[in-house]
């Protein structure tokens, strides 16, 4: 039988509106002690959690990052980790995680080398005196850990230690070149979805470069909600099982994501109560003022994150359901920065096109626009769009919808004219980052 009653719909039989989670809160009761140990006086209380001392709130936190790498057995031991530094709560968070996993006795400790990588992109937010007076913020900021720290810019070929005295005059060349392609890219969805693929692909030249197996990202569960949902958006499904998932392992480097389990509840307790003080920066997102796909997904998750999140869990947690595709790393040639950008240089001429590869040579996603019936019923509504004349008699129609009907399976294939610089280009990429090309100006 049906387990609905009646109370479960309003007077005119409509269900009633969800509703809102109970609020996360550290209220505690005067004297009230550690529900763990018994012996220490509780210091805070998470949502569904027993009040908690200090040092079992920190144990319990630690305990999920590194049974998260635990579990999975991805990582293996003494492997050099290239970790991304940015400054953020949770980065910091996982850096200090890292730290204190390394200095614990020989039986719990985390045997791996960290290496960190500063991947500027403040230049893209004003002069030059603004950008380096941010890195070297940056840079000082990583100083509170004593690990081998570089910089490297936003598309970049190459790095340098943070320790060199003044940054190297090279990078101005790695930052004209970004700087040249988003100044044509005209919509703010497109140029936000054009630094999240350059900026892989950054952390991937730079880990061969270090010569590291991995590469550590603080990705949590909030932030990969968001980017479940952006991918859905910008047709990468193809990739969103892999961009949420624990390890992306589509290239010979793999981005490991140890922060996921992590909540914003419990990274910020952890900044308040860690042992140490951890000093960390508000990151800043380029284009956030503008309106795109990507800020509104932001705010939107936000703010079910403030009302309802255990539905924002929901969400990151389907991420886990969705199928991975298989790894198609051994199947293709590695691809430095130099070929994905000159992907997006107009002077390209046909003949110089190289052969259809397995995979989009800028998100590296397994390409599958053939026989799609999503992307031919988008090209063909695009093509009816450009095309209708309403003066034309019942056999012109006929015959004009069959030619874009022809010419809507090409443009999916990339199989249109010669002389159509665009078509050839489409062979390599997926559907979300043609679009990408297709906002050049």
């Amino acid at each position: 039988m049906c387990s609905i009653g009646e109370e479960d719909f309003g007077d005119e039989g409509a269900p009633h509106l969800m509703r809102e989670d109970s609020p996360m809160t550290s209220t505690l009761a005067e004297g009230e002690m550690c529900r763990k140990c018994q012996q220490k006086p509780a210091v805070l209380k998470l949502m569904i959690k027993e009040p908690q001392c200090q040092n079992c709130f920190l144990h319990y936190v630690r305990h999920k990052f590194r049974a998260s790498l635990g579990s999975t057995k991805i990582v293996r031991r003494g492997s050099k980790i290239l970790v991304v530094f940015d400054g953020s709560p949770e980065n910091v968070t996982m850096l200090d995680m890292i730290q204190h996993g390394i200095e614990q006795e020989s039986f719990k400790k985390l045997r791996i080398d960290p290496v960190l990588l500063l991947v500027s992109e403040d230049f893209l937010f004003g002069n030059k005196d603004a950008w380096v007076k941010k890195t070297e913020e940056k840079i000082n900021l990583m100083k509170q850990f004593n690990y081998p720290s570089y910089i490297a810019m936003l598309g970049g070929q190459h790095c340098c230690s943070t320790g060199d005295e003044g940054l190297d005059d090279s990078f101005q060349v790695d930052q004209d070149k970004i700087i040249a392609v988003l100044n044509n890219i005209r919509s703010t969805t497109a140029k936000q979805d054009f630094i999240v693929q350059i900026r892989r692909h950054t952390y991937n030249v730079m880990a061969k470069k270090l010569e590291c197996q991995y590469v550590f990202l603080s990705d949590i569960g909030v932030s990969l909600a968001k980017t479940l949902l952006l991918n859905v958006a910008l047709g990468r499904g193809r990739s969103v099982a892999l961009d949420v998932a624990f390890c992306d392992d589509r290239e010979e480097i793999k981005i490991i994501r140890p922060m996921r389990d992590i909540n914003p509840d419990e990274i910020r307790n952890y900044i308040a109560f860690s042992e140490k003080p951890l000093q960390i920066l508000d990151t800043e997102v380029p284009f956030k003022e503008k309106a795109s796909l990507q800020n509104l997904t932001s705010k939107f998750v936000d703010d079910l994150q403030k009302t309802f999140p255990s539905t924002v869990s929901t969400v990151f947690r389907t991420g886990d359901k969705l199928a991975v595709p298989q790894n198609l790393a051994a199947n293709t040639s590695d691809s430095e920065i130099e070929d994905v950008l000159r992907l997006f240089d107009k002077t390209l001429k046909v003949g110089e096109v190289t052969i259809t590869p397995l995979r989009c040579k800028l998100c590296h996603a397994e390409l599958d626009f053939h026989n799609s019936d999503t992307l031919f019923a988008t090209e063909f509504s695009r093509t009816v769009s450009s095309r209708i004349n309403v003066n034309l008699s019942h056999e012109e129609i006929l015959e004009s919808t069959r030619s874009m009907e022809l010419d809507a399976t090409k443009a999916v294939t990339g199989e249109l004219d010669q002389e159509d610089r665009v078509g050839p280009l489409k062979k390599e990429l997926c559907h979300s980052c043609r679009n990408i090309f297709l906002e050049l100006t």
